[in-house]
């Protein structure tokens, strides 16, 4: 159609008029095909945390689908961001850690995270979750966004704030430092021993892998 409609009116933005509209047109059937109509919902359970709920939805082809799951965090800032996870460098370095995750029952490699408080922006989370889990310590003009992260984008209703702690320092002085249950001590790696890591390891937890796959692909 659009050979043919140029071969005749030799009107070149024309035909790129109507290749635009056809386009638009194509996208926004696709786009309502991929929606879903919220039926109802019904709480299953909550902590201090999360909730989760059970949603009924029909979608674009007219199927219903029960106890469709919503895990949402209680706590979101602006962006819909409900937690943070923040790589520490030290030395050129980054520092993870093995910590015991029950869900599993085995050990993973993960970075200083957790979940934004009332009214807590992002990176002050960031800083606050680097002192309470590890020795490290960063000047807070030095937490550099990575941008954001969705945990699971078929479950999770939020995001993920990725940070990395330039130029930080390992701090003697442990007081204020929070040795949760399960977290080891901080092991760092180089470039290379990093990118080995995350390439050919299962165990990096997911935001962790991602954090740690943007600083590698950075300037």
């Amino acid at each position: 159609m659009g050979t043919g409609y140029v071969a005749r009116s030799g009107n070149r933005s024309d035909a790129c008029l109507v290749a635009c509209a056809y386009r638009i047109i194509l996208l926004m059937s696709q786009d309502k095909v991929g929606r879903y109509e919220w039926l109802n919902r019904r709480s299953a359970c909550r902590n201090q945390r999360l909730e989760v709920f059970f949603d009924t939805v029909r979608t674009g082809d007219g199927v219903t689908v029960s106890d469709f799951m919503v895990v949402r965090p209680l706590i979101r800032t602006t962006g819909n961001v409900c937690g943070v996870c923040i790589l520490p460098e030290v030395d050129g370095k980054i520092g993870l850690m093995r910590v015991y995750r029950h869900q599993l029952n085995e050990e993973v490699w993960q970075a200083p995270a957790g979940f934004v408080e009332v009214n807590e922006a992002p990176a002050d989370t960031a800083l606050r979750e680097l002192q309470e889990e590890t020795p490290v310590r960063c000047m807070p003009d030095r937490v550099e966004p990575l941008g954001l992260y969705l945990p699971d984008a078929g479950l999770i209703d939020g995001y993920v704030a990725l940070f990395v702690a330039r130029e930080s320092v390992l701090s003697s002085d442990h007081s204020g430092t929070d040795r949760e249950i399960g977290v080891g001590g901080l092991h760092f790696f180089d470039g290379t021993a990093l990118k080995r890591l995350v390439m050919s390891s299962s165990d990096v937890g997911g935001s962790t892998l991602v954090a740690c796959l943007r600083v590698l692909s950075g300037p």
